[in-house]
């Protein structure tokens, strides 16, 4: 685009409370309402755009916009908040209210609305005036905007702000594309670096009959943030032309409750949602794709940069970890086993270092925690039990089932539709994936007899573990501690969390998960650290569920786990699983 710098004729701009029926006028405006250009029954597309200004904008009055063209890129993409110069636009008359259409000669500008961006516009056409009275518009626009809550908010939307029963709008990036119905229903697993508070509906589309297009390095990365989104009807020849790794914007996104008769809300706070366009264009309602050099991905590029970033550093610390201090691994004896797992076996081993510091080696106490038999490394390959005494164990699970409902130690919250899936299968599955295990618990780590055994000092911010430090400040008898890594000017505060290794066996073989931070508060039914600490209660029924899911007899461990991938290794983690 180019900016005539040559002098031309001066526009004369008038404020939006000045308007006219039946003139063409020149405007500044702040986008209040825009909804994507879609086809018209005709050849063009069209855009529905609603404007205000410091002039016009108390009692909900706006001039809304009507604007054409044959090509869809040469109407605007915008935001809420977006300020917009307007050329040559027609005013008419409309039920009594004033309204603008584009007609011969219209043009367009429209810019960000940070105050620190550029003035630098984006133009419908290479050649436009673009003079210092303009800026200085612009400038006065920006700093309204800025002092208007209603004007700021839409534009930063992201899936953690989502509620149930909510629409939104939504910027995010592609991972993987799906049919689940031919002509009725495509879905997009997408991610915006962030995840609703709700837990969010999981299409399993690892059926051999389903065509999925993804991208495994953005899937890798992603990991437990990526979220499925399905799109109806109207939306589905859209959705078919979007290619992982794509960015695209989500209109009039419905975080709808989902209901289905294998689902158990009881057993969560929260009700699950899933993520749907329905059918239809109203209010916008729509998915599209949008370009790399949009200046609205802003924020969501450098969001997802962090989140990939952290999750680069993140493999980086454990392969280092590893390669510091061999871990030695676990290994239970036969008088912990079920009768069930017996017969001895290999299995890769399974590091669970838990994102440990570069700079942190293995403390003896540590160490401790681990049995002293090493399990075979990761380049062996996994060797299940005999034939005959699989077939045995697996029908006498098969029948137990049948014959009764099963006790187990542990609840899933709300994944009703996944069935649960071997060891050997989850050992062999391609990564990352997420699975539901029936398994019994061989041994847990470290051993819990007081609070200090299962939680740990850590850094948000450096992901460092720490330990005998200086104290920053005391509340309800806890200490509290600043993180002796990060600048002394950030004064980042370590967090206390849970950090636990379970080995789970089932006929097939063995396998070692972790769990920590947020799923570990689920797992002890939203018991903090912190409370443990401070609430004896607390802890002694924390010890007792722990103490019975780990002897011989005890009940079976249900859980959901979760496989991804770091340069060390193949890794496991338990989530949304719950002690009863």
């Amino acid at each position: 685009m180019t900016e005539k710098n040559t002098k031309t004729t001066e526009y004369k701009y008038l404020k939006l409370n000045e308007l006219q029926a039946n003139t063409t006028v020149n405007v500044f405006g702040v986008v209040k309402f825009a909804r994507p250009p879609t086809k018209t029954r005709g050849s063009d597309f069209s855009m529905v755009l609603s404007i205000i200004d410091p002039s016009l904008h108390e009692n909900d009055q706006k001039l809304k916009c009507l604007l054409f063209h044959r090509e869809k890129d040469k109407l605007p993409f915008l935001d809420v908040g977006k300020i917009v110069r307007l050329h040559r636009l027609k005013i008419t008359q409309f039920h009594g209210d004033l309204q603008g259409q584009s007609g011969p000669g219209f043009s367009w500008l429209a810019f960000d609305e940070d105050r620190e961006s550029p003035t630098r516009p984006v133009s419908s056409s290479s050649n436009f005036t673009f003079t210092e009275a303009d800026i200085n518009r612009v400038k006065e626009l920006r700093e309204w905007v800025a002092s208007r809550d209603d004007l700021q908010q839409p534009n930063k939307t992201c899936f953690a702000d989502m509620v149930p029963q909510q629409y939104y709008d939504v910027y995010c990036q592609v991972l993987a594309t799906c049919v689940l119905e031919e002509n009725v229903g495509f879905l997009l697993r997408v991610w915006d670096g962030t995840k609703p508070m709700n837990p969010v509906r999981e299409f399993d589309i690892s059926a051999a009959d389903l065509v999925v297009d993804k991208r495994q390095d953005l899937l890798d990365v992603a990991g437990n943030l990526a979220l499925d989104v399905a799109l109806y009807d109207d939306h589905y020849t859209t959705g078919k032309n979007i290619k992982p790794g794509q960015y695209i914007k989500l209109n009039n996104l419905h975080a709808a409750k989902f209901h289905s008769a294998d689902t158990r809300p009881e057993l969560s706070e929260l009700p699950m949602i899933e993520l749907v366009i329905h059918r239809g264009t109203a209010y916008g309602r729509g998915v599209h794709l949008i370009n790399n050099d949009f200046v609205g991905l802003k924020t969501l590029k450098e969001r997802l940069e962090k989140v990939s970033e952290e999750v680069r550093r993140t493999a980086e610390i454990t392969s280092t970890s590893s390669n510091e201090e061999e871990c030695r691994v676990l290994e239970h004896s036969r008088n912990c086993a079920s009768p069930e797992s017996d017969i001895s076996f290999s299995q890769p081993s399974v590091d669970l270092s838990c994102y440990n510091s570069s700079k942190e080696r293995f403390t003896s106490q540590e160490v401790e925690m681990e049995l002293s038999c090493d399990l075979p490394s990761q380049s062996q390959s996994h060797k299940s039990r005999p034939h005959e005494e699989t077939d045995q164990s697996d029908s006498q699970m098969s029948q137990t089932i049948a014959r009764c409902m099963l006790q187990t130690s542990t609840v899933v919250l709300n994944h009703p539709h996944v069935q649960c899936t071997k060891i050997k299968d989850v050992l062999t599955h391609k990564v990352p994936y997420k699975f539901r295990i029936l398994a019994r618990v061989l041994e847990y780590f470290p051993r819990f007899s007081q609070p200090s055994d299962i939680c740990k000092l850590y850094c948000t911010e450096c992901d460092h573990f720490a330990k005998d430090l200086k104290i920053s400040r005391s509340s309800r008898h806890i200490n509290h501690y600043f993180c002796p890594e990060c600048s002394k000017d950030s004064q980042c505060e370590l967090e206390y969390i849970f950090m636990m290794r379970f080995l789970l066996s089932d006929s097939t073989g063995e396998l070692v998960a972790n769990v920590w931070r947020r799923d570990a508060v689920t797992f002890f039914q939203d018991i903090t650290p912190v409370e443990m600490f401070t609430e004896s209660m607390l802890c002694n029924l924390v010890k007792k569920g722990l103490g019975a899911i780990s002897t011989p007899s005890g009940p079976w461990f249900e859980c959901c786990v979760k496989s991804y991938r770091t340069l060390s290794g193949v890794r496991y983690q338990i989530f949304d699983t719950c002690l009863v």
